[in-house]
């Protein structure tokens, strides 16, 4: 019996040996999930945005601004230790890494927190929703990297 048991152990431990990280965003529970800098609740799911670090550890926002700010400071992680950061499409919540997002906007935009930018899978998106609103910008990632937050003006 405890052959069988070490046996089992060892085969548990091993198949966890080799297996790249995927970094995979997890789900948003709006009655416990809470943003790592303003502690507001989650509440508007489709804004929610996270970043993942390279030991796995998940950092959740209520707004994308939020997510900058913790960024930014680099006082949890740095830079070097961040694997991954996701948005969500605003439209559908499709989460989207941040690189590969495209987002509208505008001071008047409503977000969680505010700071007027709004998220969307691809550009034709964020172009028809600046359409919709008959104001706005476009910002691609580089762009979004340029962007004076309100801490910053």
């Amino acid at each position: 019996m405890k052959n069988l048991f070490a046996m089992l152990l060892a085969a548990a431990l091993l198949s966890g040996c080799g297996k790249e990280q995927t970094f995979e965003p997890e789900e948003i529970n709006p009655e416990i999930d809470v943003c790592e800098i303003c502690n507001m609740s989650i509440a508007h799911e489709h804004y929610a945005t996270e970043v993942i670090s390279t030991n796995g550890d998940v950092y959740k926002f209520d707004d994308i601004g939020c997510m900058a700010d913790f960024v930014e400071k680099g006082e949890t992680i740095s830079a070097e230790e961040i694997a991954k950061q996701y948005v969500r499409d605003s439209e559908s919540g499709e989460w989207v890494e941040l690189k590969d997002a495209y987002h509208a906007f505008h001071p008047d935009f409503w977000t969680p927190m505010a700071n007027g930018v709004v998220t969307f899978r691809d550009q034709e998106g964020a172009e028809a929703y600046i359409g919709q609103q008959g104001m706005g910008e476009l910002y691609n990632y580089k762009k979004l990297q340029e962007h004076k937050w309100g801490w910053e003006q």
